[in-house]
């Protein structure tokens, strides 16, 4: 790839950038602990250059955790491949780094330094890249520009389309700064036409989630391990009370649940596994939810509803359900859909999706179900313990199906492994 021009406009924007975040960073280093953290392990961190035995330099930046498992199904195809694949991951979040920081496929797990023209230079100088993958929708003008300057190619992958209300009035702006990514791989049709209509002057792939194939891989290893589910939940597999999972569940999701289950006349099962399991909010919702016990306290199951007061477990028990609902439609959006759609189970959330192109799509499938209120999750459960959404569990498992594929397709274009 050779050094192309950039915009004038661009530039002047990256340094109007660099000079807005140096006046920022110490008002966020007094008010945010969270930005401290990552700025105090940046202070620390010294990034190295590959090592010179390499076959090929990758960095792969990932917001945080959940652009992350994104990324990990390319990271680790790469590493199987060829352990001399160099492999630098950098998070934003210190939600991402902490979990991540020694993660065993990568040569080097890093903060990414705040988007400055100084803090792009060093950083690429010191690790010398030979390409760079950034997932979703991340946009650091600098490092953008720093890498058109060192003619190093930069990719878009799982790429959802800048929504942010300021580009609707500088979509001029917009276009040059995606101009400057040597190509973009989308998450599915409806994302490249919006990439499409900026008549960007770049390659824009239709694509899929490359999470799907980590998502299939993991299921698969699940179906062939009931031991695992067995040792923290005994005695599920044997009972015959249809069994909804409510996953990474808000207290509005847990709410509306708690109250149908008040007029349901077939016996059915819920496991609620808060996507905050403090001990506090699971005492609370086992003082709400009558016939209930923390899994934690289990000695037998019977037919009692069961709060997970534990993390990590939420995939294993979807293992398990008849039924999924996914927590967080009834705020900033609905988590995700795809890891109980990759066990063909029948699905439904809150009303707000707009942000999860896999709840959209799932929802158009007739896999997914809507739920507004406390009456439609009393008709959904009924409908469950009738056996009557049959076909939109098919629909589930068909969705994650037909996605599969992604990271080789990525490996193909980008790396160039076959």
């Amino acid at each position: 790839m050779a050094p192309g021009k950039i915009p004038g406009i661009l530039l002047f924007l990256g340094s109007a950038w660099s000079l807005f975040l140096k006046l920022a960073r110490p008002i966020l280093l007094f008010t945010s602990s969270k930005f401290r953290e990552r700025e105090q392990e940046i202070a620390q961190q010294k990034p190295s250059r590959k090592n010179e035995n390499s076959r090929l330099s990758i960095w792969i930046h990932a917001s945080s955790l959940g652009e992350f498992e994104q990324a990990r199904p390319i990271i680790e195809a790469l590493k199987k491949q060829n352990v001399k694949y160099d492999v630098t991951v950098t998070f934003f979040s210190p939600s991402g780094y902490r979990i991540r920081k020694a993660y065993e496929y990568a040569d080097r797990v890093l903060y990414l330094p705040l988007d400055t023209k100084a803090n792009a230079y060093a950083f690429l100088e010191s690790i010398n890249p030979d390409l760079i993958i950034f997932i979703r929708y991340e946009l650091w003008l600098n490092y953008l520009i720093e890498a058109r300057k060192r003619a190093i190619p930069f990719y878009a992958v799982n790429a959802t389309f800048p929504r942010s209300a300021m580009w609707k009035f500088i979509p001029s702006i917009l276009r040059s700064i995606l101009g400057l990514f040597s190509e973009i791989y989308t998450v599915g049709k409806a994302e490249v036409e919006s990439f499409r209509q900026l008549n960007i002057p770049i390659p824009i792939h239709s694509g899929n989630d490359t999470r799907i194939d980590r998502i299939h891989s993991l299921v698969s290893e699940m179906k062939q391990s009931p031991n695992i589910i067995q040792k923290f939940l005994p005695g599920l597999f044997d009972s015959s009370i249809p069994c909804i999972v409510i996953g990474s569940s808000w207290e509005e999701d847990e709410r509306i649940f708690i109250e149908a289950l008040k007029f349901m006349q077939t016996p059915i099962r819920l496991i609620i596994v808060p996507h905050e399991p403090t001990h506090e909010h699971c005492v609370r919702l086992k003082e709400s939810l009558p016939n209930s016990i923390l899994q934690s306290e289990m000695e037998s199951i019977e037919d009692q509803h069961i709060i997970i007061d534990s993390i990590g477990k939420l995939l294993a028990i979807y293992s398990i359900a008849n039924a999924a609902y996914i927590g967080g439609g009834f705020g900033t959006g609905v988590h995700s859909c795809a890891e109980p759609a990759g066990y063909g189970l029948p699905l439904a959330c809150g009303p707000f999706i707009d942000r999860s192109p896999d709840a959209v799509t799932l929802h158009e499938m007739e896999a997914l179900e809507i739920i507004k209120n406390s009456q439609d999750a009393l008709a959904w459960m009924n409908a469950i313990c009738a056996g009557a959404m049959q076909k939109a569990g098919e629909q589930s498992l068909e969705y994650i199906e037909s996605r599969r594929g992604m990271t080789d397709i990525i490996l193909r274009d980008i790396i160039g492994i076959d």
